[in-house]
């Protein structure tokens, strides 16, 4: 089973956001290290890679406390299929549109034909979702692949903790993965058409900043299953090819990231503005009611008192943010540097694909684009 994750990264207010498959073990009777070998490099080739693409349309409310976040996004997947077996199961007009490299679209196609079984894995309330397949012939290879649609809207879970007060960052993803194991399907991040984000429906611009790249990573996860007696030793070479490698496994996990950081410096500045307006409340109450006649001269010990405080929170204020300043050059704006150059890398790299030849092999792809 794999499983993909993307994720997105934000600012809030001065800070950043920034919007891996197959183990095997042989049993062990009467099986060699060769077989076990043998079996995971079929298991390898047998698997269908099944090539994946999400857009986050819309971010919603990010709840930092509940460690949660609000999102609506599109995920394609497409996978090719045999050429003559499909077109056997289509009519005659649907055979035609295709071979002219028209798009056909596939009603109910998962309830009797092969899919991926795709889910969500870090949803945290009910999903919201809508599928739809379409077929088209890609010209580059002459083989029909179907791309599966998925619109999801829900909340979503993301840990979110602070990492460099007080410009954090913080990750928003979506992971993705498959009921099938993978050494059936084998996810794969498209290497044609990139993940991406939507800038321009943010629900919290205000407080956050959201960065135009995304982040990919491909990880691996390992699960193991558990066998229940012996029953099942004594099955033959083929049984052992399908189910021997049951006891420990590993599942694949694709990370497409954006990123994001709180400001917590403005609640610094507010406690420090908190204390002050308590402390000349209270000494010019107490000027007031120790001053008999109102009148106060410059060696009054309530005056050189308030300029003591003054000095020495002018120091504090001047050291604290002469610090945090060589802080934050050196570590939370690196990061933002770094981010940021990944923004040009990520418009370099749309502008090369446009200009490519590849371009040719976009437009007659089954891949359809998300318009956002």
């Amino acid at each position: 089973m794999d499983y993909y994750e993307f994720t997105i990264v934000f600012v809030r207010f001065q800070q950043d956001i920034k919007i891996q498959g197959a183990q095997f073990r042989c049993r062990k009777k009467e099986k060699t290290t060769e077989k076990c070998l043998d079996s995971s490099s079929a298991f390898s080739n047998k698997a269908i890679k099944v090539y994946v693409r999400l857009m986050f349309l819309r971010i919603g409310e990010i709840d930092t406390l509940n460690e949660k976040y609000q999102a609506q996004a599109s995920i394609e997947s497409r996978w090719s299929v045999e050429f003559d077996k499909f077109l056997s199961n289509l009519s005659s007009d649907e055979q035609t549109r295709l071979i002219q490299g028209k798009s056909i679209s596939l009603i109910k196609y998962a309830e009797s034909n092969w899919h991926p079984q795709l889910y969500i894995e870090n949803i945290l309330s009910d999903l919201k979702e809508q599928l739809k397949y379409s077929a088209k012939i890609c010209k580059a290879d002459n083989q029909i692949y179907i791309c599966e649609h998925r619109d999801i809207k829900g909340l979503f879970w993301e840990k979110l903790e602070l990492q460099h007060f007080p410009s954090d960052v913080q990750e928003l993803s979506i992971s993705i993965g498959s009921m099938l194991y993978d050494d059936k399907v084998l996810l794969i991040a498209d290497p044609y058409y990139l993940s991406g984000i939507n800038r321009e429906v943010f629900v919290d611009q205000q407080e956050w900043s959201l960065y135009e790249h995304v982040d990919t990573k491909q990880r691996y996860i390992k699960e193991f299953l558990f066998r229940g007696g012996d029953e099942e030793e004594d099955n033959d070479e083929d049984e052992y090819a399908t189910t021997g490698s049951n006891k420990e496994r590993k599942r694949s996990i694709l990370t497409v990231t954006c990123h994001a950081a709180m400001d917590k410096y403005a609640i610094m500045c507010l406690f420090i503005l908190v204390i002050l307006s308590i402390w000349h409340a209270i000494i010019g109450g107490l000027i007031f009611r120790y001053t008999s006649d109102f009148h106060v001269t410059s060696i009054t010990w309530l005056i050189n008192l308030d300029r003591y405080v003054l000095y020495t929170t002018i120091s504090i204020y001047i050291i604290i943010h002469g610090i945090l300043l060589i802080w934050l050059f050196c570590v939370p704006l690196k990061h933002r540097r770094e981010l940021s150059q990944k923004d040009i890398q990520y418009r370099q790299l749309l502008s090369k694909k446009r200009q490519s030849p590849k371009k040719k092999l976009k437009n007659n792809s089954d891949y359809i684009p998300i318009s956002v």
